[in-house]
């Protein structure tokens, strides 16, 4: 099968087109001029072009059986928060409406259980109410809808997946910086009460999520979230993590609303020349709401099923930062 990927060069993109390429799949990926390229398979070929440039997204999906869609503006503090909203809504739309009349089947998009935000009632699933937290969480809301129009305005068969926050080897954002700042001993407190439930799902898993949606005929036309099969509350998440890292946890609890306090007053310094994610209000409120879901659905349509629990995938992700140096092993 012929196979255009955007966002072939971020961090679900590099090990997706691997994948794709150990599968024999034909593999071109839609690249912006600056992208890094290093390190991908020798018979990828490259489609330069932009989500907002129609001209070049009408010549990348010329000749192609189906279109994964990754790339996206991925940040949950946007300095543009006009420009993610241009980008993941009218570049999806853009791309998408240029793959009518081509010979693309099937429009695969990854979207994100931020859609759904803060879950009420956990577990959630893919008819759970949307009340997404984050700018980035509404965009992909948007982006979605504009699939599913399209969609059944012409007829194009998709597949919308949701993973949760991805986590593994290479991943230097949200999972990365809570397990650096327990290893630097940044955070001695932790708010709430710890019972809240997080789900991080491994990459590898995600990357067979999306090679199976672009064969299974039950998942057509459906919205399908890929998480683990159990979730951690934080306070199992933080005893793991120092666990793992050998480092002391964090010894006392205060109320979010107090955490939330200092946090105000550090966040200035702490995203002074650079953008953080858990240096942030917001993402301490986060730490005090459930972000549990199920898998029902991936396993029905997909006949897809996590190989690896979040501890997995969490010592998999720290034994690649010890060994890239992004870690310092503590005694």
């Amino acid at each position: 099968m012929k196979v255009l990927v955007t966002g072939g060069t971020g961090f679900i993109g590099r090990r997706l087109i691997e994948k794709l390429t150990e599968e024999e799949h034909k593999v071109h990926a839609f690249v912006r001029s600056t992208s890094n390229r290093s390190g991908l398979p020798e018979t990828v070929i490259f489609k330069e072009g932009d989500l907002l440039n129609f001209e070049s997204l009408e010549n990348a999906i010329e000749g192609m059986d189906a279109v994964i869609h990754l790339a996206a503006y991925f940040d949950f503090y946007p300095k543009n928060v006009d420009l993610l909203y241009k980008v993941n809504v009218e570049g999806t739309k853009n791309l998408m409406n240029a793959c009518i009349g081509s010979s693309v089947e099937r429009f695969v998009y990854c979207s994100t259980t931020e859609t759904i935000g803060p879950v009420r009632y956990p577990p959630a699933n893919e008819d759970t109410e949307l009340r997404p937290q984050f700018d980035y969480g509404e965009s992909k809301v948007l982006a979605e809808k504009v699939v599913r129009e399209i969609s059944s305005d012409t007829g194009l068969n998709h597949v919308i997946l949701r993973p949760t926050g991805v986590m593994g080897e290479g991943d230097l954002y949200t999972a990365y910086e809570l397990i650096k700042a327990l290893n630097d001993g940044e955070i001695p407190v932790l708010p709430g009460d710890g019972k809240k439930h997080i789900m991080y799902s491994y990459v590898d898993d995600i990357v067979r999520g999306f090679t199976a949606a672009l064969s299974s005929q039950s998942a057509l036309n459906s919205t399908i979230i890929l998480c683990p099969d159990e979730p951690m509350t934080y306070n199992e998440l933080i005893e793991f993590l120092t666990n793992y890292l050998n480092v002391e946890p964090p010894k006392r609890r205060i109320p979010t609303s107090l955490a939330k306090i200092g946090i105000g007053l550090l966040s200035p310094i702490k995203n002074r020349g650079r953008n953080t994610f858990l240096w942030h209000t917001k993402t301490i409120q986060s730490m005090d709401e459930d972000r549990w879901y199920e898998n029902n659905r991936a396993k029905r349509l997909l006949g897809w099923t996590p190989k690896f629990s979040m501890q997995d995938g969490l010592k998999r992700a720290i034994d690649w930062y010890y060994e890239h140096d992004y870690l310092e092993r503590r005694n």
